[in-house]
């Protein structure tokens, strides 16, 4: 269920299969780092040995983009569906043959509060037992590792903005007793319900990035630049490949 591209190992399997081998993983109280890669991500990568050096070591790498698994289907990847962050986060958090203790490290305090409120509605199979907001300093991290392992959590959900999910998660993996460790962007702010997602069939069309776009316009001028990160991902796909 794993398949390299742009010298990656990414998942290719389904929610089920990654649920399964989350599980297993939490059975066996056996560390896993998971990372939800984008195409501005990977791009990022090629411009940065140190990221790139990060990325690779997720022991599973989630193909958490619609232009990621369009660009591998020319290449005749198996990359069946496109995998999220946030729907992992959804179907975890609504699994109902078991639960799960999490922690929530991310965005402002006050949609976390927001967040934690709304994960006994919409994520019922999630006991949340801490978080903590995304805007801390370097004197704080030491609290937040020592709250985060007193917690007592099985999951660590860190939504905290690429590169500094990434590098925390990274820098932490021998510090912090939580098992499952994922990267989930900006999926607490909807969690609390100050971002909506696109409807199913916006989703289906992999027009998700354009419902976002429409309720945050600032981010336009990243996702000009995404044409020009899925060419030179190609090119080094084409060279590189095997």
């Amino acid at each position: 269920m794993h398949n390299n591209f742009l010298g990656f190992s990414f998942f290719t399997g389904n929610y089920d299969n990654l649920i399964k081998k989350i599980d297993g993983f939490l059975s066996k109280k056996k560390s896993c780092l998971i990372f939800t890669p984008t195409t501005e991500i990977l791009f990022a990568t090629y411009k940065d040995a140190y990221l790139r050096d990060i990325i690779s070591g997720a022991d599973i790498l989630l193909p958490d983009s619609i232009t990621l698994v369009k660009l591998a289907k020319l290449f005749s990847k198996d990359f069946s569906n496109r995998i999220t962050g946030i729907d992992t986060m959804y179907k975890l958090g609504n699994n109902e043959h078991k639960k799960y203790k999490v922690y929530y490290l991310g965005t402002k305090e006050s949609i976390m509060e927001k967040a934690v409120l709304n994960t006994v509605k919409v994520l019922p199979s999630f006991e949340v037992v801490g978080s903590h907001h995304g805007y801390y300093s370097e004197e704080e991290q030491r609290d937040i590792i020592g709250h985060i392992n007193k917690s007592g959590a099985d999951i660590l959900f860190v939504g905290t903005g690429f590169p500094k999910q990434e590098i925390f998660i990274h820098k932490t993996k021998e510090q912090i007793n939580v098992p499952i460790r994922i990267t989930v962007g900006g999926s607490f702010d909807v969690i609390a319900g100050v971002l909506k997602r696109a409807p199913r069939w916006m989703q289906k069309l992999g027009l998700e990035w354009l419902f976002r776009l429409l309720q945050e316009p600032i981010r336009i001028k990243r996702m000009s630049h995404i044409p020009f990160e899925l060419l030179q991902l190609y090119f080094y796909e084409k060279r590189n490949g095997k």
